[in-house]
């Protein structure tokens, strides 16, 4: 058991996939545990319900379901204090479960087990999930040294999800941003110069547009920093959502974004940031339609432009957009 505790632990440091972490984890539990057939690791979401991260032996569809507090095995028993037996699961889920619930159990026969094992996942002091075991085999139920095994292997790959957790943190906050979750600024010029080198093979237009929000000086002097973090989070989500996942949306400093678009020519562009302006007219975070500036610089296949030319260009468009609409404005208020 030790050996395959050693190389979990280090399976686990190795992976940046944090569905493979919660997989190994599953795996080497039901590995070790006699009779274990099925088992389950559910998370804790931001709604407080658990959802389930990964399953084994049970149908796929099992992961669309969520659960409230109360309708898990460990909730009624002591409140997550401890791992537990429970000896007939599908009683307790009829008991406790919705009737929603129960209905899409049975269908995908997610009921039919004779025994589980339930065990808290803690870190730092913190709940964030349970790891259930399952056996299918009739009338089995598990011992106390079964329990006691699962808690001894538990503590183990806790700690090792903890680390693995904390570097992936790492990693994660060393490529996007942490307020808005696109990427940063020095991830961006590596994605700008892979799409450089592919452009000599695919012979596709590339146009890196710089985009910045306007007034957002305003909604921090007015609102305070705390809506002003709303605002950024609320018009990276809605550039994100209206490019293609292929693209690239990357916050540059402050309230100045970017976007890449792959294979998009300048008249392709203009036209996305024109569906992009309708998005945020329909989107509006409390009630507020949120405006913005662009400048476009369009990267031809044979232009092999850098990074920092390309911002340059982008930076300038920007600011002409800029002076026409206060220009603009101004003719409309004479």
């Amino acid at each position: 058991m030790r050996k395959k505790l050693y190389e979990t632990s280090d399976r686990i440091s190795k992976t940046n996939d944090e569905n493979e972490i919660y997989s190994i984890v599953l795996d080497t539990i039901i590995e070790l545990i006699p009779n274990a057939t099925h088992g389950s690791v559910l998370l804790v979401n931001e709604e407080d319900n658990f959802y389930f991260k990964v399953v084994k032996g049970f149908q796929k569809e099992l992961k669309s379901l969520s659960l409230k507090r109360e309708e898990t095995y460990l909730y009624r028993i002591n409140r997550f204090e401890e791992t537990a037996i429970i000896n007939n699961p599908e009683e307790f889920d009829r008991m406790h479960a919705n009737k929603d619930t129960i209905e899409r159990l049975e269908r995908i026969n997610a009921l039919d087990i004779s025994c589980t094992i339930s065990a808290p996942i803690y870190i730092d002091n913190k709940l964030i999930g349970l790891i259930n075991v399952d056996s299918n085999k009739t009338n089995y139920i598990f011992t106390q040294k079964d329990l006691d095994l699962m808690d001894q292997i538990k503590c183990e790959l806790e700690l090792a999800i903890k680390n693995a957790l904390a570097q992936n943190k790492l990693k994660y906050l060393a490529n996007y941003d942490e307020l808005t979750g696109v990427m940063n600024r020095r991830t961006l010029k590596k994605e700008y110069d892979n799409e450089i080198a592919k452009m000599k093979y695919n012979r596709k237009s590339l146009s890196l547009i710089m985009i910045d929000v306007d007034n957002f000086k305003c909604f921090n002097d007015t609102y305070g920093h705390f809506f002003g973090d709303m605002v950024l989070k609320h018009f990276s989500g809605v550039l994100s959502n209206s490019v293609e996942a292929s693209d690239i949306v990357a916050r540059f400093a402050g309230d100045e974004f970017i976007i890449l678009l792959k294979g998009f020519d300048l008249t392709q562009a203009e036209n996305k940031m024109k569906s992009i302006e309708e998005k945020f007219l329909k989107e509006r975070l409390e009630g507020i339609a949120l405006k913005f500036s662009y400048g476009i610089c369009e990267i031809g296949p044979d232009d092999n432009m850098s990074f920092d030319k390309a911002l340059t260009l982008a930076d300038a468009k920007m600011y002409e957009y800029k002076k026409r609409e206060i220009y603009n404005r101004q003719m409309e208020g004479m």
